[in-house]
C-alpha cells in the first residue's frame, strides 16, 4: 500500500509495540503524547510532544507537517479526541456521538437496556442523597459503584455489601472520576468475568480472542491476570459473539476496535462496559499472539479508510496476562534477574515500582507493582511460565523481609476464602 500517515494519540510504554507493528504494516506514525519523554515520541516517524486532548493544537500542527490519513488512540482518555480530529479533518471514524457513548458508563447502560438479558438494573446518581435513595430503589445487595466517566484501571469501582458501605463507595467513585462525573451504581451479578478483543467493519464485528479475568478480593475489582482462550464452551462463546455484536451497534461504533468487559453467568453473559479502543496495555500483542490478528493494524487501516485484511481469527493459542502484586510495604530493593525476557514464552516482564516507594494494598490498577506477559501453545503452558516467572522476582522491604510475587494459586485461595 501506498505509506499512510496515521496520528496515534498516546506513546507510553506499552503502544511502542503498536506503534512498532503499524510502521512494519507500512504507515508513517505520527504520536501524540504531552510527555515528551514518552517512548512512542522516540520511535515514532513524526513525535508530537501535545496532549491528546488538545484538539486544536494538534491539528494545526498536523497540517503544518503534511496531515495525516487516520487517527486512533491508544487511551480511553483519547477516545473522543480522535473522533473530533477525524470529523474536522473528514477522517473515516465513529461518530462523535459514538465516541460520547463509549466513554460513558452511563450513557452505555441506558442504551444497553434494549438488550434485556445482556444488561442489568442500574441507577445514575450526582449526590450522596440520590445514591442512597436508588440504592432503596435497587432493593437487595451487593451492588457495584463506579464513576461514569473515568480513566478506566477500575479506578472508584467497589463493591458494597450494605448501607454502611455506601458513603464511601459514593466518594471512592467521585473521587476517582473525571470531574463532575455521576456516578453509576448497578445490581452485581456472580459468574466468570472476561473480556473480548472485538472487530467491527461495514456492520459486521469479529471477536478475535477472549480471555478470562483472576480479580483481586471484594470490595475493590482489579484484575491480577487476563487468561487466553477462555475455557468458555463454543456454545457460549456464540452467545458472547451475538452479545458482543449487538452491544457495539446500540452505541453507534461502525467500525475500528472495541474492548468488551463482561461476566459470565448462569444465564449467560451480562455485559460491564465497552471501550472504543483496543485493551490496554499489553493486550493487542496477547489478542495478535492468540488470535493470528493484530487489531491494532486492522484499526489503522479502518482508520485510513481502508477495509481490514484480516478480520476473523486465524487460530486460539495460549497466553497470560500475569499482574505482579506483592505485600504491602515498603520496597527497600528488587531483585528482577536479567535474561528473563530471553526465556521462553516471556513476552514481556516489568516493574512498576521502584525502591523507596511504598506498595499499597490493591484496590485499583495503580496498586499493581508491575507485570508479566507468557504466551505458550495452551493456556496452561502460559500459566505454568508465568509462576516460574514468579518465583525468581521478589522484593526486599525496608522490615528486611522478602516476598515473591505472588503466584496465580494464591489469588485463587483467596477468591474462594
Amino acid at each position: 500500500m501506498d505509506s499512510k500517515r496515521i496520528l496515534i494519540l498516546g506513546g507510553g510504554r506499552y503502544n511502542v509495540p503498536s506503534i512498532q507493528a503499524a510502521q512494519e504494516a507500512g504507515f508513517f506514525t505520527v504520536v501524540a503524547d504531552r510527555n515528551a519523554e514518552a517512548p512512542g515520541l522516540r520511535i515514532a516517524d513524526l513525535p508530537l510532544p501535545i496532549d491528546l486532548n488538545a484538539c486544536d493544537p494538534l491539528i494545526q500542527t498536523v497540517q503544518e507537517h503534511g496531515g495525516v490519513d487516520g487517527v486512533v488512540s491508544m487511551a480511553e482518555a483519547g477516545v473522543r479526541s480522535a473522533a473530533h480530529i477525524s470529523a474536522r479533518l473528514g477522517l473515516a471514524s465513529i461518530s462523535e456521538e459514538a465516541a460520547t457513548n463509549s466513554t460513558s458508563k452511563a450513557a452505555m447502560r441506558r442504551l444497553w437496556r434494549r438488550l434485556g438479558e445482556y444488561s442489568i438494573d442500574f441507577e445514575v446518581v450526582a449526590s450522596l442523597p440520590e445514591a442512597e435513595a436508588a440504592v432503596e430503589k435497587l432493593a437487595s445487595f451487593p451492588l457495584i459503584f463506579k464513576p461514569d466517566q473515568s480513566f478506566g484501571g477500575s479506578r472508584g469501582v467497589t463493591r458494597v455489601n450494605s448501607f454502611h458501605g455506601v458513603p464511601q463507595a459514593f466518594q471512592n467513585a467521585k473521587n476517582d472520576g473525571l470531574p463532575s462525573s455521576d456516578v453509576v451504581i448497578e445490581r452485581c451479578v456472580d459468574g466468570t468475568e472476561h473480556s473480548a478483543e472485538v472487530l467491527i467493519s461495514n456492520g459486521r464485528t469479529s471477536v478475535l480472542c477472549i480471555g478470562q479475568k483472576v480479580k483481586s478480593m471484594p470490595p475493590y475489582r482489579v484484575d491480577v491476570s487476563v487468561q487466553y482462550p477462555t475455557p468458555l464452551a463454543i456454545s457460549q462463546c456464540d452467545t458472547v459473539a451475538e452479545m458482543c455484536d449487538r452491544a457495539v451497534k446500540a452505541l453507534g461504533l461502525t467500525q475500528g476496535v472495541a474492548h468488551v468487559e463482561f461476566c459470565y453467568t448462569s444465564r449467560g453473559p451480562v455485559l460491564f462496559e465497552i471501550g472504543a479502543r483496543c485493551g490496554g496495555g499489553h493486550t493487542p500483542q496477547i489478542a495478535h499472539h492468540v488470535s493470528g490478528v493484530n487489531e491494532f493494524v486492522e484499526a489503522c487501516r479502518m482508520a485510513c479508510g481502508m477495509n481490514p485484511r484480516q478480520f476473523s481469527p486465524l487460530y486460539s493459542r495460549g497466553a497470560e496476562y500475569r499482574f505482579l502484586v506483592f505485600e504491602p510495604g515498603i520496597v527497600d530493593s528488587i531483585e528482577l534477574p536479567d535474561g528473563l525476557l530471553n526465556g521462553a514464552g516471556v513476552l514481556d516482564v516489568g516493574m512498576t515500582v521502584q525502591p523507596g516507594q511504598k506498595i499499597a494494598p490493591l484496590h485499583n490498577t495503580s496498586d499493581r507493582s508491575g507485570f508479566l506477559v507468557t504466551i505458550a501453545r495452551t493456556l496452561e503452558e502460559a500459566v505454568r511460565r508465568a509462576d516460574e516467572v514468579c518465583r525468581q522476582i521478589s522484593i526486599r522491604y525496608r522490615d528486611s523481609s522478602v516476598h515473591h510475587a505472588m503466584e496465580l494459586a494464591a489469588f485463587q485461595e483467596l477468591a474462594h476464602s
